[in-house]
Protein backbone atom coordinates (compact mmCIF):
# COMPACT_ATOMS: atom_id res chain seq x y z
CA UNK A 1 0.00 0.00 0.00
CA UNK A 2 1.14 3.26 -0.98
CA UNK A 3 2.75 5.27 2.27
CA UNK A 4 0.28 8.33 1.64
CA UNK A 5 -2.91 6.57 1.21
CA UNK A 6 -1.81 4.42 4.72
CA UNK A 7 -0.74 7.48 6.54
CA UNK A 8 -4.09 8.58 5.83
CA UNK A 9 -6.13 5.58 6.48
CA UNK A 10 -4.23 4.96 9.41
CA UNK A 11 -5.42 8.76 10.30
CA UNK A 12 -2.05 9.80 10.88
CA UNK A 13 -2.99 12.61 8.76
CA UNK A 14 -6.34 14.29 8.47
CA UNK A 15 -6.18 14.87 4.44
CA UNK A 16 -4.59 12.31 1.74
CA UNK A 17 -2.92 15.42 0.54
CA UNK A 18 -0.92 16.31 3.99
CA UNK A 19 0.07 12.88 4.07
CA UNK A 20 1.49 13.26 0.68
CA UNK A 21 3.15 16.33 1.25
CA UNK A 22 4.88 14.96 4.11
CA UNK A 23 6.31 12.09 2.33
CA UNK A 24 7.11 14.63 -0.48
CA UNK A 25 8.57 17.19 2.34
CA UNK A 26 10.93 14.00 3.55
CA UNK A 27 9.09 14.19 7.05
CA UNK A 28 8.45 10.62 6.64
CA UNK A 29 11.33 7.79 6.94
CA UNK A 30 10.72 4.28 6.41
CA UNK A 31 12.89 1.27 7.78
CA UNK A 32 15.05 4.42 8.78
CA UNK A 33 15.53 5.16 5.49
CA UNK A 34 13.96 9.10 4.28
CA UNK A 35 11.27 8.86 1.59
CA UNK A 36 10.63 11.28 -0.78
CA UNK A 37 7.90 10.19 -2.30
CA UNK A 38 4.82 9.32 -1.32
CA UNK A 39 4.36 5.88 -3.58
CA UNK A 40 6.70 4.22 -1.52
CA UNK A 41 5.14 0.79 -0.60
CA UNK A 42 4.29 0.17 3.56
CA UNK A 43 4.13 -3.22 4.13
CA UNK A 44 3.10 -5.08 7.46
CA UNK A 45 5.99 -4.70 10.32
CA UNK A 46 7.86 -1.77 8.97
CA UNK A 47 9.15 0.87 11.02
CA UNK A 48 8.03 4.97 10.22
CA UNK A 49 9.39 7.59 11.49
CA UNK A 50 7.18 10.67 11.43
CA UNK A 51 8.13 14.19 12.47
CA UNK A 52 5.28 16.53 12.72
CA UNK A 53 5.85 20.04 14.07
CA UNK A 54 8.83 19.30 15.71
CA UNK A 55 7.34 16.07 17.28
CA UNK A 56 9.15 12.80 16.42
CA UNK A 57 7.07 9.67 16.59
CA UNK A 58 8.07 5.93 15.55
CA UNK A 59 5.27 3.45 14.82
CA UNK A 60 5.23 0.30 13.96
CA UNK A 61 2.46 -0.62 11.08
CA UNK A 62 0.35 -3.75 12.19
CA UNK A 63 -2.22 -3.65 9.62
CA UNK A 64 -3.15 -2.64 5.97
CA UNK A 65 -6.93 -1.49 5.87
CA UNK A 66 -9.12 -1.35 2.56
CA UNK A 67 -10.27 2.14 3.58
CA UNK A 68 -10.19 4.97 6.14
CA UNK A 69 -10.86 3.50 9.78
CA UNK A 70 -12.67 5.08 12.41
CA UNK A 71 -10.81 6.83 15.62
CA UNK A 72 -11.59 4.21 18.18
CA UNK A 73 -9.52 1.71 15.60
CA UNK A 74 -6.59 3.24 15.26
CA UNK A 75 -5.05 1.16 17.55
CA UNK A 76 -5.09 -1.78 15.40
CA UNK A 77 -3.19 -0.27 12.42
CA UNK A 78 0.04 0.68 14.42
CA UNK A 79 1.60 0.93 17.79
CA UNK A 80 3.63 3.48 18.64
CA UNK A 81 7.61 2.21 19.25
Amino acid sequence: MRADKWLYYARIYKTRSRSAKACLDGDIMINKLKKNNSSFNVSINDVITLIKEDNVKTIRVLNLPNNRVSAKDTDRMYKII
